[in-house]
């Protein structure tokens, strides 16, 4: 706990540091008049990726209710998430989260540099200039037909190098701004818009704040900040005083509140990592929701050397017991709020 709480200081001093020195190339766009972020509800919430058919098993053996059901949706299914939305109002779910990503998915057994090769309905540009706005409008409006609160997780991890999405970050920013212009259009007020990005444990923390900055489109275009956070283990171990730094400079840089869009852990070490982070988030109150998710991963599937991700949190009582610890202290936080 004490290197945990040092960590965290330490995180933070650096955070206020860089913060100083990035405020002024965040803020040079961000005057124009345009209309003020959404307000985020100042609780905490904890989901998960299942859909909303099967979220009350899931939470029968867990042993506490999610609050937030969780899902992947890609640009050229041409789809909107409607049934899904309605089957969660059916749960009495008022929180949705939505990863969407503007591409055609590709095997992940092709490679990762043919995974990221930009595809050409769907690059920045186009999407920025128009190309995609049927089917955004169409999906839009099925959001704001949700009765309820939409996290919309949109080209997610932009700062990494296995998304198309991440070539070319000035055409990144125009398209962001442009999708969330469209939304307002709509009247889709109940979408948050979560900027959610990759750790990138491998860089260094200056490296890592200065390629953020070109992917930033502005404080009024974003109303929460994400993060990954996955220790995939092997020669990815990855523990939660190493991820602590990053969400505090990310939370003090952009000075917005922070999601953690997805969150997992290897087998090995799987209790005292959850522990860890019930003990960063009860430090935290600026983390606003985390969504677990025990989904095949991509970066799973591209590394070598790594840990055992297939285990199921509902399947594993001593997990399970900390996972619901987690979420009951975002009740606690609902009910004293």
């Amino acid at each position: 706990m004490r290197r945990l709480s040092l960590n965290l200081l330490t995180g933070s001093v650096t955070a206020l540091v860089l913060a100083l020195l990035t405020l002024p190339a965040i803020t040079v766009r961000e005057r124009a008049g345009r209309p003020p972020s959404l307000p985020v509800p100042n609780i905490r919430a904890v989901g998960t990726y299942v859909d909303p058919w099967h979220i009350d098993e899931w939470s029968v053996n867990v042993g506490a209710t999610a609050t937030i059901a969780a899902k992947f949706e890609a640009f050229w299914r041409k789809r909107t998430i409607t049934k899904f939305a309605d089957e969660a109002e059916h749960q009495g779910i008022k929180e949705v989260l939505v990863s969407w990503e503007p591409w055609k998915p590709v095997p992940t057994r092709l490679g990762v540099f043919r995974v990221a090769r930009p595809q050409p309905r769907y690059t920045n540009r186009a999407i920025a200039d128009g190309a995609q706005d049927r089917y955004i409008r169409r999906f839009a409006r099925s959001l704001a037909a949700f009765d309820g609160v939409v996290y919309l997780r949109f080209a997610h991890e932009m700062n990494g190098f296995w998304y198309p999405w991440s070539h070319d970050p000035h055409e990144y920013r125009r398209a962001w701004r442009h999708v969330v212009e469209v939304f307002r259009q709509v009247g889709a007020r109940n979408v948050r818009f979560v900027w959610s990005v990759n750790p990138s444990l491998y860089q260094a923390m200056p490296a890592w704040i200065r390629q953020l900055r070109l992917y930033w489109p502005g404080k009024r275009y974003v109303d929460m900040v994400g993060a990954t956070v996955i220790n995939f283990g092997g020669s990815r171990r990855n523990a939660i005083s190493a991820f602590a730094p990053r969400l505090s400079t990310l939370h003090h840089v952009y000075a917005k509140p922070v999601f953690l869009t997805e969150v997992n852990t290897q087998y090995g070490g799987r209790v005292r990592w959850l522990q860890d982070l019930r003990r960063l988030l009860r430090g935290t109150p600026w983390i606003k929701a985390l969504a677990w998710s025990q989904l095949p991963s991509r970066g799973a599937a591209q590394m070598i050397r790594r840990g055992d991700l297939h285990w199921d949190v509902q399947r594993d009582r001593k997990s399970a017991a900390v996972l619901r610890g987690i979420i009951e202290d975002g009740f606690a936080k609902r009910a004293g709020h």
